[in-house]
């Protein structure tokens, strides 16, 4: 099962992002994460080469993503003469590629659990009023990928302003739930159940996104996140299937598929034959929106064909920009389970539609009782359209589509069984024999990376330094 650059459905989206991008910690550029992908196979060539056969189509690259950290983000941000040479090689990278725009995927500003400080979020604010002044005589895009905790917004995002700078706000409205939670759950559910409480009280899509839109975020501005693969469970019991049903969190999530090979997840295209077959039991969260299904001790909460068409009537009815997904490459592609880039194609036909299913918005309802059912990725993206030639009373869309590129694509060695522990928690791991490399976790995988010449993991910091800035690893002292 192979997906590449030239595999994406351009006509089917109005913008494709390349993810990811890194930042040195050293010389505070924008560094490739996978240069032999990027660089040596024409990563980034190829890919804003594809508006040779798509004219229409905007080409974005992305920096950040969760596996880079947060550290040495809030380290750049705090310092106007790093925020200088940062903002001047993202121009850079941008022209000399020739992307349309630059998405900013830092997760999270102000995260003290991922390194980062309270004066984060007015220095956030600062860059990207800085990289939006340089990008205005280049008419570049500007956007960025945000999360919906309330805790997340408070610690890091200054709404108002950035609602006003950001071309558009991609909201990742995915993820939450997992594994991490202790529970079997759907990570995407549209509204509030009865039984969300605390934490996960308006952990929800549309409680999300309304923070945003209270918080001062314009609503057209507001790319609403569709994950196009599902998060897994190890049930405690087989005789307990339903939702929040106690799951073996120590397993790390259910079996992993045989293609993405990674524990509590599961691409759409590793979900679908099981469902299509019959093998694994199929029911559907009347309230969140979202199917579920389960198998033995297994349990996945997922999207389908049903879910997204509703969350595209809902992306309508609100008025918010479009959709976004994480990410295109799960995407039925192959067409094993009915037509090609089934998922995408339905957001299409859906958000494109001049008529819309009505549905009632309802936050307080009772648990449902009805049965029916991580790298580098793709996600695609629709976003609502103002130069359509389509006379509607609703705005067509276009559709945004992200292809996110990482080591699994390249065949990247891993760590040898037993070497390293993808718990989840910690994404990056020193080397068990050479200081100049570390693992990088990528969807519970351990790859295999190299450190900057000249520089040296630092399993303290999390980063490749210096040697002068090196003291937590005497036994590097031959790499010096």
């Amino acid at each position: 099962m192979s997906y590449d650059i030239e595999d994406i459905p351009g006509h089917l989206c109005t913008d494709v992002i390349y993810s990811f991008v890194g930042l040195s910690n050293t010389t505070w550029e924008l560094m490739s994460i996978d240069p032999e992908y990027d660089i040596e196979k024409g990563g980034y060539s190829r890919f804003t080469g594809l508006r040779v056969k798509y004219p229409n189509l905007r080409l974005l690259l992305a920096v950040g993503g969760w596996a880079e950290g947060g550290n040495k983000y809030s380290d750049m941000v705090a310092n106007k003469e790093r925020r200088d040479v940062f903002v001047k090689s993202v121009v850079d990278w941008v022209l000399k590629f020739g992307f349309d725009g630059f998405d900013l995927d830092w997760e999270y500003p102000g995260a003290f659990d991922r390194g980062g400080k309270y004066t984060d979020k007015e220095r956030f604010l600062d860059l990207v009023k800085e990289l939006r002044q340089a990008f205005e005589p280049h008419k570049l895009l500007l956007t960025a990928a945000v999360p919906v905790a309330k805790f997340r917004l408070q610690e890091g995002y200054e709404v108002a302003e950035l609602g006003k700078l950001l071309d558009w706000i991609n909201v990742m409205t995915y993820d939450l739930r997992g594994n991490w939670a202790g529970f079997a759950d759907v990570h995407s559910p549209l509204f509030k159940r009865s039984f969300d409480q605390w934490a996960y009280e308006t952990l929800n899509v549309h409680d999300g996104l309304n923070l945003w839109v209270e918080l001062g975020a314009p609503k057209h501005k507001l790319i609403v996140g569709v994950p196009f693969y599902g998060r897994t469970y190890t049930l405690g019991s087989k005789d307990n299937t339903k939702l929040r049903a106690p799951v073996k969190k120590w397993e790390g999530g259910g079996i992993p598929g045989p293609y993405t090979n990674a524990s509590g997840f599961l691409a759409y295209y590793e979900i679908c034959e099981h469902i299509q077959n019959k093998e694994w039991t199929k029911e559907f969260d009347d309230i969140g929106k979202c199917p579920y299904a389960y198998y033995d001790d297994q349990w996945i909460g997922y999207e389908d064909e049903e879910s997204i068409g509703i969350k595209m009537d809902y992306i309508k009815e609100q008025g918010y920009g479009g959709a976004m997904i994480w990410a295109i490459d799960m995407d039925d592609f192959n067409g094993a389970c009915g037509e090609k880039h089934g998922l995408l194609k339905v957001m299409n036909n859906r958000i494109s539609s001049t008529t819309t299913t009505t549905s009632t918005i309802t936050t307080t309802t009772t648990p449902s009782t009805t049965s029916s059912t991580q790298s580098s990725s793709t996600t695609s993206f629709t976003q609502s359209s103002t130069t359509s030639t389509q006379s509607s009373t609703i705005t067509p869309p276009s559709s945004t589509s992200r292809i996110t590129r990482g080591p699994q694509a390249t065949g990247r060695p891993t760590a040898a069984p037993g070497t390293v522990n993808c718990d989840g928690q910690t994404n990056y791991f020193k080397h068990e024999s050479d200081c100049t490399k570390y693992y990088w976790c990528v969807l519970m995988i351990p790859y295999e990376m190299q450190c900057e010449s000249g520089t040296i993991f630092s399993p303290r910091r999390n980063l490749c330094l210096s040697a002068d800035e090196i003291y937590d690893r005497p036994e590097c002292k031959s790499f010096y």
